[in-house]
């Protein structure tokens, strides 16, 4: 009797504590994933787990052991006992998995390690928890279990021939390690950046947003480009023609120009022009430069749009395959004939048309693309420039520093002249001018400027008062950015 009592006290106080102790667990879990959703704590999702599965089923375990006392063989007690040990992996693999890899820092190398990896691991531990249980929940020898497996795996991994290949090519490349988690590369007609690397595939982004997925066997075979490795410097280049009656030096100086002054282009190494070999039709020709790989499309695309504008400041001409035929008494060159700086001029009645302006050397026809710079603050110039099509804007920087950012000073639309540093001679210019947009401009010289001012006072006059207005203008710009770096200075002074 005495027996039977204990036996019921014993039932009673692990009944007693599970009907406490699980609601008091339930609401201390529930508190928890709370506060660490609030942290933005990934491991929330991991308590969540254990409030859901892990702690009912521990529950159960102790219900039917010590409350009920089933014996350990009885088959609800190993199911219930499978199903905690499996909640019990899950729980501490996300855990970890959160805790260690998903909680790291960018860039260090908890974040850097493949998913791939940790998927593995995570079947090896589920792998070793399953023979345990095997063996010591259901009372089975392994061995045996081993030899049955054996035999399964024959058939197993024929029939997953392809997804088993992609899994070992997913090894091999996590051990070799090509690319990362954020490389850009390129690989059997796709490119992009990498976004994920699992068992089966890598993920990656195309620059166009596309998600493609690329199999592992795939990228063991086929040879991949990483352009973020070993550094993230491109190399670009540009082959384009020119005519044989253009001199080699002047379109390899007209090269390097425009890869100098096109923003984006590498300062070192510095841009190589050269001369690649002479074709049926023209002289070919070789442009390379450097850029960063986020910008070699961009930069690439400006380097293409700017050439045309460059070879035609500098007189060069890109020819096409023609078939010409000459007959007897054929005299003069075939070639389109280009506007002349007498025809540009000729457009505004109110500058005087001149006969030996279109002969005069000093005039001369300049075509700019947009964002082209005519020229620098403080470049020396000689003449003055006339807007025959477009828009130029005239910009200045503080104190003449070129590396602070310009202030607009003055817009110059066709018919007017900028530049005027230059009318008398070579002086430096006060601004600098940039193209708006698409404009052609004709440079005139100083003995040009002269005659057209002689044939018309009204004209000078009109061009000095505008002389006089943007000399006044670029003073009460850098006056207005020195009063605002000194203000800027005497803040910063008083909050020290």
């Amino acid at each position: 009797m005495t027996d039977i009592q204990g036996l019921l006290a014993g039932r009673g106080v692990w009944a007693a504590a599970i009907a406490i102790g699980f609601p008091l667990a339930l609401v201390v879990a529930t508190e928890l994933a709370f506060e660490l959703e609030r942290r933005a704590n990934p491991l929330d999702r991991s308590v969540r787990w254990i409030r859901n599965y892990l702690l009912p089923l521990v529950a159960l375990v102790l219900f039917l052991r010590r409350v009920v006392e089933l014996p350990p063989d009885a088959i609800w007690v190993r199911i219930a006992e499978t199903a905690c040990w499996v909640a019990t992996v899950i729980a501490s693999f996300g855990v970890i998995n959160r805790q260690v890899f998903d909680a790291a820092r960018p860039g260090s190398w908890r974040a850097k390690v493949p998913r791939l990896l940790r998927d593995l691991v995570g079947l090896l531990l589920a792998a070793v928890a399953a023979a345990l249980v095997y063996q010591f929940v259901w009372g089975q020898q392994i061995q045996g279990a081993l030899a049955a497996l054996g035999v399964t795996s024959i058939v197993v991994g024929l029939a997953l021939q392809e997804p088993l290949g992609n899994l070992f090519s997913g090894l091999m490349l996590l051990m070799e390690r090509p690319f990362e988690v954020g490389d850009t590369i390129e690989v059997g007609g796709v490119s992009g950046v990498v976004k994920e690397i699992n068992w089966r595939s890598a993920h990656i982004e195309s620059g166009a947003g596309l998600a493609q997925v690329v199999p592992n066997s795939t990228l063991n075979k086929e040879t991949i480009n990483n352009y973020s490795r070993p550094t993230p410097i491109r190399m670009q280049m540009v082959d384009v023609n020119f005519s044989y009656d253009d001199p080699p030096n002047k379109v390899r100086s007209a090269l390097l120009e425009l890869a100098r002054s096109t923003r984006g282009v590498l300062a070192k190494p510095k841009p190589i022009a050269a001369t690649l070999g002479y074709g049926d039709f023209a002289v070919n020709y070789r442009l390379i430069f450097r850029t960063t790989e986020d910008d070699r499309w961009s930069v690439r695309n400006e380097i293409l749009t700017r050439l045309w504008y460059v070879a035609r400041r500098h007189g060069l001409t890109m020819p096409y395959p023609v078939s010409v035929n000459l007959q007897y008494g054929q005299s003069g060159p075939f070639e389109r004939a280009r506007p002349s700086a007498g025809e540009g001029i000729a457009q505004f009645p109110r500058i005087p048309v001149l006969a030996d302006v279109a002969d005069e050397p000093s005039a001369e026809r300049l075509a700019f693309g947009r964002n082209e710079t005519i020229f620098g603050e403080g470049d020396p110039i000689e003449g003055v420039y006339l807007v025959v099509s477009g828009s130029v804007s005239l910009q200045v920087a503080r104190d003449g520093d070129r590396a602070e950012p310009e202030t607009e000073i003055a817009v110059v639309r066709p018919g007017e002249f900028f530049g005027l540093a230059g009318i008398y001679g070579r002086h430096p210019s006060e601004s600098r001018a940039v193209a708006i947009e698409d404009t052609d401009v004709i440079k005139l010289g100083p003995e040009t400027v002269r005659m057209l001012f002689e044939a018309s006072p009204h004209l000078a006059r009109e061009t000095g008062h505008a002389l006089d207005v943007r000399r006044k203008a670029v003073r009460s710009a850098r006056t207005a950015m020195r009063d605002s770096r000194a203000a800027a200075h005497s803040v910063t002074g008083s909050q020290r």
